[in-house]
């Protein structure tokens, strides 16, 4: 071998060895997940708001309406507060009273709404749910403590209301006190009501607030109406409460009594209820207790009802919480893809403050957010899609008006074939191989008149084939009334008797058995004023409300309003601050989705309002009231659905019109579906 070429060998592999290197290729990093960097930021936030806001607040209120109105003796109001007994009172009646039901609302606060378009959906949905009996019996045990803390701190109150355990009678000392148990139930009573009533107005549902922040001085304007409020309320459930109460005692009680099981059980304890004097005659002669037991009511509902305002006042509003960390646009879009519907709002809040800004810091925190190489994929790819999945979710279930998604059918499973052995050669007769018998000819006439016969199988087909015929066919009454008498000629009685005969098996059916002989009860004893109560409450629970339905249909309306205000504004500035045209690429797709969402809503709009047909001049002459009385609930409801959708279509207009207003005739230069360009063309003419 000659030495130039072992020269050239020995060159090669240095060479090849200075070039290895033991550097890696490192790989870009990931924006982190909202539960670690944007979720925590705004915890702490809504905890400084709950200690600071919420707790204090509510409990100077609870003390100023327990010093004020919860006296436990005769005493002026200066000795009141001068007294330190007093005050540990009140602090100690909030901590029984008011602290476990903000406590109990804090942790059963749920971000979906409930799906139900009528009251008695709304209540069936709320009592199917483990939460609904944690919150009644969070409610319950206040009201009974804040009871208890008042029979103990005012011994005054308790003798000269007689409120002992059992009567004072040395011949029945196990008989309990009625003014006592009159006193209990009404507080269980007073709980279970307002339960009903945070149901009714979804309470433990997170509050949108997508309007500038409520003043919380405006809370001290308001306070007169809330306590307006909370008093017809509190009168109204203690008159409900009285009625109650007396029905039980005069019809209830005797009732139980008669049985024998529970009279033995009953009658030791509950026996002088049913001799006592008429139930009523019975108001007038506990008015002290009627009214002590009203303020006691009324106190305590206030306290709550002061504490949930002050709970949707202070929580729903807006979070800053991304310009405190290093980095504060990644904080932010990680806050976008949260799976929390709550974290979410807060993310686009802050976002949306963000992208409508004119000051240079906000600017310069947007050129950074559009040119970003840092993250793969990149902060405005992860916040364009975030955003564009959110919007397709609940475009999705506008398109359902609100139903759940259908669930996927399972793959059909693969058989394997089965294979059929051959059959014998041989063939197999299906015939008779024996020579029938003769029969004679009177047989023969027996056996064509006989059941089973051959002519009674094709009379019996001839005939179904007419009766199949003449109920596509019209036929007048007359050649009807032969099989209607037939069908009439069962006596009702029957159908009764197989009803009573057959008592109920499951759950279900006994409750909706029950139901079916009180409602006869009802209709068959009652007078005709309580029939018309039950008939209106009835019909209120039952019937569907229009708006309902449009607030089924977009549940996340405020949410979604964020996020379409967020990305066009977006859109907007980065004509001026996207150096590399990166927001460019997905304007089609943030305008496909747009369109198509406004689309459909407005078709939505104007189907809800053809609901809705004024009365004519001959409804107005003749004045009937309940015909002018449904239209005009008609009409308020579909204000109400229009009201709620237009919070979407309202943000997809002013969105659309401000990218086509800045970016003009450059939108040219991108390429759109026929119907989405079309759409799009009349935001251009108008413009």
């Amino acid at each position: 071998m000659s030495l130039p070429c072992v020269l050239t060998d020995a060159t090669s592999q240095t060479m090849a060895a200075s070039l290895a290197s033991s550097f890696s290729a490192r790989q870009s990093p990931i924006v982190p997940p909202a539960s670690q960097s944007f979720e925590p930021l705004v915890k702490a936030v809504l905890k400084h708001r709950l200690n600071r806001n919420i707790f204090a607040f509510s409990a100077a209120f609870s003390l100023a309406s327990h010093i004020l109105f919860w006296s436990s003796d005769d005493s002026s109001l200066p000795t009141r507060l001068l007294s330190p007994s007093t005050w540990l009172v009140a602090l100690l009646a909030w901590t029984v009273g008011v602290l476990p039901t903000i406590v109990s609302r804090k942790l059963n606060l749920a971000a979906h709404h409930t799906v139900a378009s009528s009251p008695r959906e709304t209540l069936a949905s709320a009592l199917t749910k483990s939460s609904t009996f944690r919150i009644l019996t969070v409610y319950t045990a206040s009201a009974l403590l804040l009871l208890s803390l008042h029979l103990y701190s005012a011994p005054g109150i308790r003798e000269s209301l007689d409120l002992s355990v059992f009567v004072r009678s040395k011949k029945h000392p196990y008989y309990l006190n009625g003014c006592l148990i009159f006193l209990v139930v009404a507080q269980a009573w007073f709980a279970l009501s307002f339960s009903l009533r945070n149901i009714m107005l979804e309470r433990f549902v997170f509050r949108w607030s997508r309007k500038a922040p409520s003043n919380p001085s405006n809370l001290l304007i308001n306070l007169p109406l809330l306590l307006i409020t909370i008093g017809l309320f509190t009168l109204v459930t203690f008159v409900a409460y009285s009625v109650v109460f007396g029905l039980a005692r005069a019809i209830v009680l005797p009732t139980l009594l008669r049985i024998p099981l529970l009279r033995s059980l009953l009658r030791p304890f509950a026996a002088h209820f049913v001799r006592g004097p008429w139930t009523l005659v019975l108001p007038l002669r506990y008015l002290r207790l009627e009214f002590r037991t009203f303020l006691l009511g009324l106190v305590t509902l206030v306290n709550w009802e002061f504490a949930d305002t002050l709970f949707n006042l202070y929580i729903p509003q807006p979070v800053d919480v991304s310009h405190t960390t290093a980095e504060p646009n990644v904080t932010l879009v990680s806050g976008v893809t949260s799976i929390d519907l709550v974290f979410l709002h807060f993310a686009y809040t802050e976002l949306r403050t963000l992208a409508t800004d004119s000051s240079p810091s906000s600017s310069t925190r947007r050129i950074a957010l559009f040119s970003d190489q840092k993250y793969n994929p990149s902060l405005w790819s992860t916040l364009t899609r975030a955003a564009l999945l959110r919007l397709g979710h609940d475009y999705q279930t506008f398109l359902r008006r609100g139903r759940p998604a259908p669930l996927s059918s399972p793959p059909p499973v693969t058989t394997p074939a089965v294979t059929v052995p051959n059959p014998p050669s041989t063939p197999i007769l299906c015939q008779p191989i024996y020579k029938p018998l003769q029969q004679s000819p009177l047989a023969r006439v027996l056996n064509s008149l006989a059941s089973d016969s051959d002519l009674s199988r094709a009379t019996e087909e001839v005939a179904k084939e007419v009766k199949t015929v003449a109920k596509e066919v019209h036929v007048p009454e007359l050649f009807r009334s032969v099989a209607v008498s037939a069908t009439s000629a069962v006596p009702a009685s029957t159908v009764v008797t197989s009803i009573a005969h057959n008592p109920p098996t499951t759950l279900s059916s006994f409750i909706l058995f029950i139901r079916q002989r009180c409602c006869g009860a009802l209709v068959k004893y009652a007078p005709s004023c309580s029939r018309y109560i039950y008939g209106q409450l009835n019909e209120w629970l039952v019937r569907e409300r229009i708006h309902k339905r449009a607030e089924m249909s977009l549940p996340n309306r405020e949410l979604d309003a964020l996020v379409i205000e967020s990305l066009s504004a977006l859109v907007c500035a980065s004509l001026a601050e996207d150096r590399y045209g990166v927001v460019q690429r997905d304007i089609p797709r943030i305008l496909e989705a747009f369109l198509s969402f406004l689309q459909a809503s407005e078709d939505y709009q104007n189907e809800v309002r053809v609901l809705y047909v004024p009365p004519t001049p001959e409804e107005l002459t003749q004045a009937d009231s309940a015909v002018l009385r449904q239209k005009e609930r008609t009409r308020v409801e579909v204000a109400k659905a229009s009201e709620a959708i237009a919070v979407v279509v309202d943000a997809l207009k002013s969105g659309i019109s401000d990218i086509v207003r800045t970016f003009g005739d450059k939108l040219t230069a991108f390429k759109f579906p026929p119907m989405t360009a079309k759409k799009l063309q009349s935001f251009v003419d108008y413009i």
